[in-house]
C-alpha cells in the first residue's frame, strides 16, 4: 500500500514536471485549460456559499437534514478544486516566465 502511495506521488510529480518545465505550446495549452476549470468552478461559488450560509442559520438543523450540510461539503470541494486548477495555471505561468528570462540571459 506504501509502495503504491509513493509510485502515485512520483508520478504526479513527474507529470507536473513535465507540465511546467515541458514543450511551451503543452505549458501554454495546460495554462489554458486550467485557466478555464478555474472559471468554470469558482463561477459563483461565493454567492452560492454565501446562499447556504444563509440558509443554514435561518432554518438551522431542519435545513441541514434537508441537505443543506451537503450542499455546503459539495460547494467546499469546488473551492479546493478551483484552488487547484489556480495553482496549475501559476505553475504553468512560473514555467513560460523562467523560459523566457533564461532566454533572455
Amino acid at each position: 500500500m506504501r509502495l503504491l502511495r509513493l509510485l502515485n506521488r512520483l508520478f504526479l510529480l513527474r507529470l507536473l514536471n513535465r507540465l511546467f518545465h515541458g514543450p511551451a505550446w503543452l505549458t501554454f495549452l495546460a495554462m489554458g485549460v486550467a485557466a478555464g476549470g478555474f472559471a468554470l468552478c469558482s463561477f459563483n461559488l461565493f454567492e452560492l456559499f454565501h446562499a447556504n450560509f444563509r440558509l443554514l442559520a435561518t432554518y438551522g438543523a431542519m435545513a441541514a437534514f434537508d441537505g443543506g450540510l451537503l450542499q455546503l461539503l459539495e460547494l467546499t470541494a469546488w473551492g479546493y478544486l478551483a484552488l487547484a486548477f489556480y495553482v496549475v495555471f501559476k505553475g504553468c505561468l512560473e514555467g513560460l516566465l523562467r523560459r523566457i528570462y533564461s532566454s533572455r540571459e
